[in-house]
């Protein structure tokens, strides 16, 4: 059977708002996505027990079943990929330059709450690719 990507990236803008998004023509929005999950994708192949890598591209779909566990570790890593350069943006590097005549909130606390969440967000897909790893290891092949 296959999975349709659609089936990932739907289970990833469920769990963000972005009001940018919409700004895009469908192409470009499925283009951006697209690479955000091909990036999650090659972050989970190592321990991932399907091959992320089987995909067909003209009809955008994974040549494999995925279950829910796996489409939720890459929606997870997917967000992992959107939040990064939001926070690594030049926007986010000139409002803490900026003084604070201009703004009504600090720029150096934007920028901190952005870490912190992507650290969190991180640190999340980390533990769920940590977790299917473990729950699927073949302990048999160890030191025996």
């Amino acid at each position: 059977m296959a999975t349709p990507y659609s089936d990932v990236i739907d289970v990833f803008l469920g769990k963000i708002t972005d009001y940018d998004l919409p700004k895009f023509t469908d192409l470009e929005k499925n283009e951006i996505v697209f690479g955000f999950m091909k990036s999650a994708c090659t972050k989970f192949k190592r321990v991932c027990l399907v091959d992320l890598y089987d995909r067909n591209e003209t009809l955008q779909e994974f040549n494999v079943d995925l279950d829910d566990e796996i489409i939720d570790i890459i929606a997870e890593t997917m967000i992992v990929e959107w939040l990064n350069p939001k926070v690594l943006s030049s926007e986010n590097l000139k409002n803490c330059l900026s003084t604070k005549d201009y703004n009504q909130y600090s720029p150096a606390n934007l920028l901190k709450e952005s870490r912190e969440t992507l650290k969190m967000c991180k640190s999340e897909s980390t533990k769920l690719i940590n977790n299917y790893s473990f729950a699927n290891a073949d302990f048999t092949k160890l030191g025996g």
